[in-house]
């Protein structure tokens, strides 16, 4: 990797571990409910098992073991402006590499309209081998690493550990894929998605998860989507862009006259270079038509 990444490219993301006997955990949890039940072993054949473990996924019995259905991410190389916007995640659990007891591996995340840009490219670069530049030359001068990190970027890469149950996780969403909205993060969201749901698929085939795990998963997670992608409307009231992006026309008429007033060009921001890149199998369902229409 050079010392500066060209927009998003070099993020990537993986699972560490994720509670593989979800299903079990859930049946052992919701038979304690039922007197009758308290006896009855797992058994993913058993009508009844199923019937209780399908239920608790589309929230019609007993929440909790959802809750419980933790999944660890691997991040890296994403900036510190995305590493502020994913720890508001506050029942989220965070492990982030440390800029304080060595020093950083420089390399700094470029936005891609900027990068681009022929006028403000080379001031980028000069400005970020500048940072870097005087951060080396403190710590030759044995400036402690955490003191010389006050000099680095905001757009410097870190990797972290991000820890979430199935709940946590799928709530993000609505706002953190909404493309009127995010960027950085709305790639990171749409990577994790893929990670986890690649994991249980390659997991099950090996035969290290059974089907009602599998499902628990699938059938979770796999729905989730910008807020008003279930109705197919664009409801991002945030000033920004409005609804832009149009990927579903406007929810309301107040968003319209938002959209109307909006305070910049959705055209001219990074995450519209971005997402004309993406791979097909991250772009959510009407994105495809939606880049399409912008040509």
């Amino acid at each position: 990797m050079n010392n500066i990444s060209k927009g998003y490219e070099d993020i990537t993301v993986e699972v560490v571990d994720y509670v593989k006997n979800i299903a079990e955990h859930a049946w052992d949890c919701y038979k304690m409910t039922w007197r009758g039940l308290q006896n009855v072993k797992y058994d993913v054949n058993d009508p009844r098992v199923q019937e209780a473990v399908r239920n608790i996924m589309f929230y019609r019995a007993l929440p909790m073991p959802r809750e419980q259905a933790n999944i660890t991410f691997k991040i890296s190389n994403v900036s510190r402006v995305m590493l502020a916007q994913i720890t508001r995640q506050s029942l989220g659990r965070f492990n982030v590499e440390s800029q304080m007891p060595e020093p950083v591996g420089h390399n700094v995340i470029m936005p891609l309209n900027i990068y681009n840009n022929d006028k403000l490219s080379d001031k980028a670069k000069k400005l970020i081998e500048l940072s870097q530049e005087v951060y080396d030359d403190c710590i030759a001068e044995g400036i402690p690493p955490q003191d010389a990190r006050y000099l680095l970027m905001h757009g410097q890469t870190t990797s972290l550990a991000y820890v979430a149950n199935v709940n946590v996780f799928t709530a993000a969403f609505p706002m953190r894929c909404e493309n009127n909205l995010s960027d950085e993060i709305n790639l990171v969201y749409r990577l994790c998605k893929r990670a986890i749901l690649n994991k249980v698929e390659e997991d099950y085939k090996n035969g290290e998860i059974d089907i009602l795990t599998y499902e628990f998963y699938t059938k979770i997670i796999t729905p989730a989507d910008a807020a008003g992608a279930a109705r197919k409307v664009g409801q991002n009231y945030d000033g920004v862009f409005g609804n832009s992006f149009k990927r579903y026309p406007d929810a309301n008429d107040e968003i319209t006259k938002i959209t109307e007033n909006c305070s910049y060009d959705y055209t001219k921001s990074a995450w519209y270079l971005e997402l004309q890149r993406l791979p097909k199998d991250l772009l959510f369902d009407g994105e495809q038509e939606m880049i399409d229409s912008w040509n």
